[in-house]
Order: C-alpha cells, then structure tokens, then sequence
C-alpha cells in the first residue's frame, strides 16, 4: 500500500499536543482516499446516460458487497485514538486547559445543510424552509449554478429569511476533480457565483475533495470532508468532528450520515443511526452536521424522518443551533485565542471560555 500523499497545506485543528496529532494523522490518512478510482471516472464520465434506477441499483449491488459493520456510521479507530490521547492528557501532573469549542455555554453545535441537486429538488425547498422555521431552526442551502435554473429571488428569500445559501460545485458531473486544471477552471466559475449569491461556503457534490486544490476557492468555508463514511466515492473521513483550518479555508466535517445513504441505499427505515450517532457527538462536545436533500424528500416517510431529526435537535437546549458560516466565523476567532490561567484571550474572549480536557470530555470517557 503506499503512503498518503504529503498535505500541501498548513493545517490547525481543535487541540493541540497529541490531540492535535491524533486529528493531523486522521487527516493525513484521508488524504490517500482523495483520488477516484479508474471504475468512477468511467461511471462519471458514463453517468448522464445511465437512467436513475440504474444508478440506484449500481451503488445498491457496490454497498452490498462492501466489508462494512453495523457500526459503519462510527469511526471506530479514531475513537480509539482519541481515548488513548486523553488518557496520557489525564496523567499529567497539570491538566491541560483549554478553549471551548463552542461559545456562549454551549455543548457543542448542531447544523442543518441541504444539496439540492435538480430541479426537482428546488420545488421542494420552500415547503423545507417552513418546516424548519415552524420549529425555529434555519439552515444552509447549497446549489448547483450550472445545472439548473435557479430564481435570484429565491436565494435572497432564503438569506432574507435568516437562512444561508452556498454554491454546490459547477455543474454536479462528478469530475470537478478529475485534473487539477479542470478543478481550478471550474473554481473561478464558482467563485464568481459565490461573489454574485454572496455565500460564504462551498460544497462539493458527491463530497470529493483535494484540500490543496480547493485553496483556489474563494469562500470562507468548504464543507466537502466528513468524520466517516465508507460509502462515498472517496471514501474514509477525517475522524474528528470539530471544524479545522486547512490553508485559507474553515473545514466544516458533515458527522451525521447523508439522509441518500441512509434511506436509499441502505434502505433504513428509522431514524435509528442519526439518533446513536447524534448521542455520541454529544458526548464528544462535537458538531452535529447533516445533509438532506429536498430532491429525496419524495414521500410521506422523508418529510416525517427529517421532522423527527430537528425535533431531536430542538430538544437539545445545550445545543448551539447556527448556520454553517457563524461557526467558521467563531472557529477563527477560537484560532486566534488562546487560554490562559485568568480566561480566554483575544477575539473569542466575549464569547468563549476555558475548560479542562478532563472536564470536557467525561461523558465521553465514562462511555463504555
């Protein structure tokens, strides 16, 4: 097997010391997966005459040959990780104090994201946004400019509206990363529709990623990477599930599986998985990220499934409930902060707090 690729940009995580060496190797291990195999550029470039049932029935046959377990939706080795760090963090004669990852009292972050990938999919995001502000939450929409129509009207309802717009890839073809230079072609479209939405974010479709090659883009954010998922094109994950600074851009991880994989191609039929995987979040004072599509909301079955996932959310008074671009605006003001013995110092003074690792993270430890 050969080794991962050097990463080609600086990298800042949550924590420092062998936390922080724990989240730089997850990620480095990542990066070996940030390549499509020969078997998906010929799908991709073959994938505009494949029929729909075609392709479900494609990643169907692929998903159920895949050596996963029922834990797949957990990454169970940076777990172990984890806990092997903090118990040498534990055993210091002085325990290790630091800022919290989230601000204003808050135990860690839950986020709403939608990628509307057709048109189909945008006749269904008004009736989303009313259920979501029925029980007061807003949430990030991203689009696909060169796909399908979109209304400039609806995007500024939307952000009118208290919600967040972003730019979901070019023309959602899967081969935004086919080359480097078809990529940075692309990121100048892209960064000129984020300019003209306003958006501060990006997604890319189908969650490829090259975090050296997406320094060409233009938004504060990207939120293509996720903790783990072993069913994704480029599979693998980061392991950690706090933001993270990569180069110029804030690092959002999606940790809640995607709502397709779940009910489509796994053909779940509760909401069983958010619901474990969203406890262990909890516990690991992380960020609840999801992604739903509107595009699948097709059935009586999905608009009940999502409703009880934000009425999951909405009973986790502890939760910080906020959109994609306020936690990379708050994780950069975290990043040029530090704690110190009388509090946090510099711009997330106002807002944050300092905290023990031992403190923060007992629920996690106490876990079996």
């Amino acid at each position: 097997m050969s080794s991962p690729p050097a990463l080609q940009f600086d990298a800042h995580f949550a924590f420092s010391g062998e936390l922080g060496n724990v989240l730089k190797d997850c990620l480095h291990e990542d990066a070996g997966n940030w390549r499509l195999s020969w078997k998906f550029r010929c799908y991709y470039a073959l994938r505009p005459w494949i029929p729909l049932f075609a392709r479900h029935a494609l990643q169907q046959s692929r998903n159920a040959q895949m050596p996963v377990n029922d834990h797949w939706y957990v990454h169970s080795k940076f777990l172990q990780r984890w806990r092997d760090a903090l118990a040498g963090a534990r055993s210091e004669a002085v325990q290790a104090t630091v800022i919290h990852p989230w601000p204003d009292g808050y135990s860690h972050a839950a986020v709403l994201t939608h990628d509307i990938e057709t048109r189909a999919g945008v006749q269904h995001v008004e009736r989303l946004a009313r259920l979501e502000e029925s029980l007061g939450f807003r949430s990030a929409w991203y689009f696909v400019p060169a796909k399908y129509r979109i209304d400039p009207g609806l995007i500024k309802d939307l952000q009118a509206r208290g919600h967040e717009v972003g730019v979901h890839g070019h023309n959602h073809d899967g081969q935004l990363f086919f080359s480097r230079d078809c990529f940075e072609r692309r990121a100048r479209k892209i960064n000129a529709v984020a300019q003209q939405w306003n958006a501060s974010g990006f997604r890319a479709p189908m969650m490829h990623r090259e975090l050296g090659w997406m320094q060409a883009l233009e938004t504060d954010y990207d939120a293509s990477c996720f903790d783990i998922d072993p069913y994704q094109a480029m599979p693998g994950g980061v392991g950690g599930v706090w933001p993270f600074i990569v180069g110029r851009l804030v690092e959002l991880p999606c940790t809640l599986p995607q709502d397709h994989t779940l009910f489509v191609t796994l053909g779940q039929r509760s909401i069983d998985i958010w619901k474990r995987k969203y406890a262990l979040l909890r516990r690991l004072r992380g960020m609840a990220m999801c992604i739903v599509h509107p595009d699948y909301l097709d059935t009586g079955q999905g608009w009940s499934r999502y409703q009880e996932l934000l009425e999951e959310f909405a009973q986790a008074t502890e939760a910080w409930k906020c959109l994609p671009h306020e936690v990379a605006t708050w994780w950069r003001q975290r990043h040029a902060s530090r704690a110190t013995p009388s509090g946090v110092e510099g711009p997330a003074a106002p807002r944050g707090r300092c905290i023990e690792l031992a403190e923060l993270f007992d629920e996690f430890l106490a876990a079996p």
